[in-house]
């Protein structure tokens, strides 16, 4: 059995947790330098420069998008699409939300409680 206190347990945790996100950011790093360098040997065989690759890129200028007349911006959701119910009040059924919008004071009720999970609709 381990006789490390939760405090103890903790700071172990948390300094594997720092060991791991620094090998993380070594590869990532290596990862980067090696893409780099492909890029680097792409540019110099097609003889592009880097005022080249960042007019490509148009770094720098802000470009604006117009609205067309009439259009309205896409919001993803199909108008009139009805999302099924996620979750129903377990004592009166005809209380229901579908998980988007503001949640229902029922909802924060059983979520406080801990048995949000009873009332998700299968």
């Amino acid at each position: 059995m381990s006789t490390l206190t939760i405090a103890a347990q903790l700071a172990k945790l948390r300094k594997e947790r720092q060991a791991i996100e620094k090998k993380e950011k070594a590869l990532l790093s290596k990862t980067n330098d090696q893409a780099v360098a492909q890029i680097k040997a792409i540019m110099k065989d097609s003889g592009l420069s880097v005022d080249d690759l960042l007019g490509a890129l148009k770094v720098g200028k802000v470009q604006k998008i117009k609205k067309s007349a009439g259009v309205k911006a896409s919001t993803g959701v199909k108008a009139g699409f009805k999302v099924p119910i996620k979750y129903r009040h377990p004592k009166n059924p005809a209380l229901e939300w579908t998980g988007r919008g503001k949640t229902p004071a029922w909802v924060q009720d059983l979520k406080t409680s801990g048995q949000l999970e009873q009332a998700l609709v299968a």
